[in-house]
């Protein structure tokens, strides 16, 4: 087994890895000791560090989500404005 150098990557790259390997807890922690360093983020409890990850996993889930929806809209019939309000978003 390949042992991946978290520390090594890049905060986009552990983002990207750590949506795609959900239950790896090291990415996640090495993600969270990224974000801890980001300057503007004060970090109080292990809670609102969860809190924090969890917020920008799900901002990135939806930057993939808006994507994916334009990547459709571009090979679909459906132009994006309708297939978002078929949706409902």
């Amino acid at each position: 087994m390949t042992e991946r150098n978290f520390q090594a990557m890049t905060k986009q790259e552990l983002r990207a890895y750590v949506l795609a390997h959900r239950d790896d807890q090291e990415a996640f922690y090495a993600l969270a000791d990224k974000l801890r360093e980001q300057p503007g983020v004060e970090i109080t409890s292990t809670k609102q560090l969860h809190e924090l990850v969890e917020a920008r996993l799900d901002d990135a889930d939806a930057r993939d989500a808006y994507a994916t929806l334009e990547e459709v809209a571009i090979v679909g019939a459906m132009p994006l404005e309708e297939l978002k309000k078929e949706l409902g978003i």
